[in-house]
């Protein structure tokens, strides 16, 4: 089993309008109006939808929306092609080092298969920002995978929790049509240890609630959101 081929479900992706998921980018999106970032880059930007909501929303010089996948790449481009101070981009040998406040990288860390992947990742990350600069990752919340949601459920197994890695399906929902993909289970522990060891001191957790009412699970996170500053 290998991790989600992105451009390959770009399209369908792009049409499942999750209110979970855009729940968590409004939630960054705020802690971004009290950061006040000039230059803002989200790795990993997908679709290019978190770069129209800050530029809709926040006083920024540039955003830079970078993603390895051509076909999301393409729908970044003609979704922000009226908004001239967002730059896309699929090549980040193109982006210059040390120049930004703030990196994003939202759900990004599971589409990781590898502690050498996630390393490379996140020390190319604090190559790019400047001294001092923040990088804010949101990830589905590690604890509750095994919690199914009306909209998110997967097939991952606590007995995993400390496997660092574990491959897991997922399914996401709209209510009209069902999206599958495949993502690699981190733990908290594992995710530190990665952040410390790219130079990154963790300065925040935010555990965005979700209710489960109607279910066997009690109450829980479906996201998590971590704000660490570059050492």
């Amino acid at each position: 089993m290998n991790v989600t081929d992105w451009n390959a479900i770009a399209e369908a992706y792009f049409d499942v309008d999750d209110p979970h998921e855009r729940s968590v980018l409004t939630f960054i999106r705020d802690k971004l109006t009290t950061l006040q970032p000039r230059r803002l880059l989200d790795y990993g930007g997908g679709d290019g939808k978190f770069a129209v909501l800050c530029a809709e929303s926040l006083s920024l010089q540039e955003i830079v929306t970078y993603d390895p996948g051509p076909r999301m790449t393409s729908l970044a481009r003609s979704l922000c092609a009226d908004f001239k101070q967002i730059r896309v981009t699929e090549a980040i040998e193109e982006i210059q080092s040390g120049i930004f406040d703030v990196v994003t990288f939202n759900a990004v860390w599971m589409c990781l298969a590898s502690r050498e992947a996630c390393l490379d990742t996140l020390s190319g990350i604090a190559r790019l920002l400047r001294s001092s600069g923040r990088l804010i990752a949101s990830v589905t919340h590690p604890c509750f995978r095994t919690c199914k949601f009306s909209d998110y459920f997967t097939d991952f197994n606590n007995r995993d929790y400390f496997n660092d890695g574990t491959l897991f399906n997922v399914t996401i929902s709209n209510g009209k049509r069902d999206l599958h993909v495949i993502d690699a289970h981190w733990s908290l522990t594992a995710m530190s240890s990665q952040l410390n060891e790219a130079g990154f001191v963790i300065e925040n957790l935010y555990e965005l609630p979700r209710s489960t009412k109607g279910t066997s699970q009690p109450d829980a996170s479906l996201w998590l959101v971590i704000v660490a500053r570059k050492l």
